[in-house]
């Protein structure tokens, strides 16, 4: 998956700054889920979770994905990421990915004025720099207003964002929800709808060609 193009929508491109963990866009039951498919078809989930502490936040993410041909898979990915928050601001990142058998690690810890990276594919280095990181997990709007870390490869880059508006998107269970599109290029390619909370509704990205895969909220 790295030709990439991700959509999805949301609020305002004027995002506020991060401040206690409450205010950051944790959906009430603490739990997010995303029904994944490709060319209309499941393939797998998408799954986070919340958990507050005080001023801190603790998210887990796990992804499992299966793609099958005359019933033999042809293409396994699976990921499990936590990145820890305090006081609104990212903080840690161990991200653990196996692309179709290959093994991805990036970790992210805070340094003075940035974070040290530590990486299978991009290597051991430090960020520093003006705008904050965020990893990209997608959960948070406030990424679009960031240098965005990416958590297969450890490297990061900004986002060059665009909003076309709001439309209905379509949920995993059938139904519809509000949500504005946003467009992201430059060394990304990806569109990000999030809901009027804020919170993250859907994604489509292409993989090659017209082979189409979709991330689709839940409930």
């Amino acid at each position: 998956m790295d030709r990439r193009r991700f959509l999805a929508g949301a609020g305002a491109l004027t995002l506020a700054d991060p401040a206690r963990a409450d205010d950051l866009p944790v959906p009430p039951g603490g739990k997010m889920a995303f029904k994944v498919l490709r060319n209309g078809s499941p393939i797998g989930e998408h799954h986070l979770t919340f958990t507050r502490n005080g001023d801190d936040l603790r998210v887990e993410i796990n992804v499992a994905l299966a793609v099958t041909l005359a019933g033999i898979t042809i293409f396994r990915y699976t990921g499990k990421a936590v990145e820890c928050w305090s006081g609104g601001m990212f903080q840690t990142l161990d991200s653990y990915v196996n692309h179709n058998g290959t093994p991805l690690e990036v970790h992210a810890r805070p340094i003075h004025g940035g974070y040290a990276i530590q990486s299978t594919k991009a290597g051991n280095y430090e960020y520093t720099g003006e705008l904050p990181m965020m990893p990209m997990t997608y959960w948070n709007k406030a990424m679009l207003n960031a240098m965005i870390l990416n958590v297969e490869t450890g490297r990061h880059y900004p986002a060059i964002v665009n909003s076309p508006g709001w439309n209905y998107l379509p949920t995993a269970e059938g139904g519809t929800l509000l949500a504005q599109r946003f467009d992201i290029t430059g060394k990304l390619h990806l569109s990000l709808w999030y809901d009027q909370y804020n919170q993250w509704a859907g994604m489509e990205f292409h993989v090659s060609g017209d082979e189409v895969y979709q991330k689709y909220v839940a409930g």
